[in-house]
C-alpha cells in the first residue's frame, strides 16, 4: 500500500485544494500518513505570498527529500506556478504539477466537521504588494450547480459547515447573494461560513443575505489593511477609510451580532507616526473581534518592494506590537458580551467548537457531540478570547 503524506502552506483557498486533491489521488491501495514521517508519496501544496512563505515552501520540499531520498515529491500551488525554473534547478529530484485551479472530486472522503470549498480562483486586481494575481492568474469561478452539488456530497461525506473559499472570493461570478441561500437549504448542513471578502467587492446585497438566513455564519472577514487613505493609494486598494467605515456601519445595523474580522498590514513604505494612528483610530472604532496583523515586508516582484519610504525594521516592531495588544483588547471586549448568557456552538471535535460569530469555545461534553449544534452557558472568557462553560 502507497503511504502519500500531504502538506499545504498558506491560505483557506491551498486548504480547500489539497482537501480535493486527496480525494483525486487517494483510493484502495493507499493511505495518508503524517508529513515527518517516511512516506512514498509527498504532495507540497506551496504558498508564495510573503518571502517566508517561499522560506517554509523550500523548507518542506527539503524535509520530503531528507525522510525518503526516494520517495516521489510533487510540489504544486503558487510558489511551485512562479519559481518552477528555479526550484526544479535546486531539487531536480522533484515534480512541478500544477493541478486544475477547481479541481472536480471523483470521489468522497469523510472531511473535518467543517469543511472548505474553493468555488473561485485568480485575481485580477493587483495590489502593490501582493504577488498572487501573477501566480494565480485569470479569475475563474465554479458554476452555481456544480457547488450545490459538491456542497452536497461535502455534507453526505460528514461535513456540517462548509466555508466558501476562493483567492478573491467578492468577485465570484455567479453571485454570492443567490448562491447562499440556495446552499442554506441543503438537508443537514448546518452553517455556511464566507471567508475573505475584499470590501470593494462585498456589497450590501450580500451582507442582506447573511442578515437574513440564520444557517449563514454571522462572521465577515473583511481585510482593511490600512486605516490612511494615503498609504490604502499606494497599496492600490481602490476605497477610503470612509468606505471602509460606512460599510462596517451597514453590517453593524444589519447584523448586530456580527464577528468582524480583518487583515492589517504595519510599517508599509510611507507609513509614518500619522498614517499609523490613523490606522489605530479605524480599529478602534470598529472594534474587530479578531485580526491578523502583518508585518510588511517587500515581496521581491511586487511594486511597493522597490517603494520609498521603507520603514525600519525597529519600528515596524514596535507598531505590530501596540497592535496586537489593541488586537487582544477588542477580542477580549467581543467575547465578554456573551457572558452569562447561552450560546450556540458548533461542535468540531469533543468539547471544542465555533459560535456562529466566530468564538471559539470548551465545554464538558461527556457523550461527544461532534458534528451537532449544543447550546452551553458561557462563564468565563480567557486571555485568548475564548469561551469557557
Amino acid at each position: 500500500m502507497k503511504k502519500i503524506a500531504f502538506y499545504t502552506l498558506g491560505c483557506r483557498a491551498n486548504q480547500a485544494q489539497t482537501e480535493a486533491l486527496k480525494s483525486k489521488i487517494l483510493n484502495s491501495k493507499s493511505e495518508t500518513i503524517d508529513f515527518n514521517s517516511a512516506a512514498d508519496i509527498y504532495v507540497i501544496n506551496t504558498c508564495t505570498v510573503t518571502a517566508d512563505a517561499d522560506r517554509k515552501s523550500r523548507q518542506a520540499i527539503r524535509r520530503a527529500i531528507k525522510q525518503n531520498p526516494k520517495a516521489k515529491v510533487i510540489v504544486t500551488g503558487c510558489y511551485a506556478r512562479l519559481e518552477k525554473t528555479m526550484l526544479t534547478e535546486i531539487f531536480p529530484q522533484i515534480i512541478i504539477q500544477d493541478f486544475p485551479s477547481l479541481v472536480p472530486r471523483p470521489s468522497y472522503h469523510a472531511p473535518r466537521v467543517r469543511a472548505n470549498l474553493m468555488i473561485q480562483d485568480g485575481c485580477e486586481h493587483f495590489c502593490s504588494y501582493c504577488i498572487v494575481p501573477y501566480a494565480r492568474g485569470k479569475i475563474s469561478s465554479m458554476p452555481a450547480e456544480q457547488v450545490i452539488e459538491e456542497a452536497r456530497q461535502l455534507v453526505k461525506a460528514g461535513a456540517r459547515e462548509i466555508i466558501l473559499t476562493g483567492i478573491n472570493l467578492g468577485t465570484y461570478e455567479y453571485g454570492l447573494p443567490s448562491l447562499v441561500p440556495r446552499l442554506s437549504s441543503l438537508a443537514n448542513l448546518c452553517r455556511v461560513r464566507l471567508s475573505s471578502l475584499e470590501p470593494m467587492y462585498l456589497g450590501k446585497d450580500l451582507i442582506d443575505a447573511v442578515a437574513k438566513n440564520k444557517k449563514v455564519c454571522h462572521q465577515l472577514h473583511v481585510p482593511l489593511q490600512s486605516g490612511d487613505n494615503k498609504i490604502l493609494s499606494a497599496m492600490n486598494r481602490n476605497y477610503t477609510r470612509d468606505d471602509y467605515l460606512e460599510l462596517m456601519d451597514y453590517i453593524r445595523k444589519e447584523i448586530p451580532d456580527c464577528g468582524i474580522t480583518t487583515d492589517i498590514i504595519v510599517g508599509f513604505p510611507g507609513e509614518g507616526e500619522k498614517e499609523f494612528q490613523n490606522t489605530v483610530d479605524v480599529i478602534n472604532k470598529v472594534k474587530f473581534s479578531r485580526m491578523h496583523i502583518f508585518t510588511f515586508s517587500g515581496r521581491k516582484g511586487t511594486p511597493a518592494a522597490d517603494f520609498p519610504g521603507q520603514v525600519d525594521e525597529k519600528e515596524k516592531q514596535k507598531r505590530s506590537g501596540h497592535l496586537h495588544r489593541l488586537r487582544n483588547k477588542h477580542m477580549i471586549k467581543f467575547a465578554q458580551n456573551y457572558l452569562n448568557q447561552e450560546v450556540e456552538v458548533l461542535v468540531e471535535q469533543k468539547g471544542e467548537g465555533l459560535t456562529s460569530n466566530y468564538i471559539r469555545c470548551f465545554f464538558d461534553d461527556p457523550a461527544d457531540s461532534s458534528g451537532g449544534i449544543k447550546k452551553i452557558f458561557a462563564k468565563f472568557v480567557n486571555d485568548s478570547g475564548e469561551i469557557r462553560e
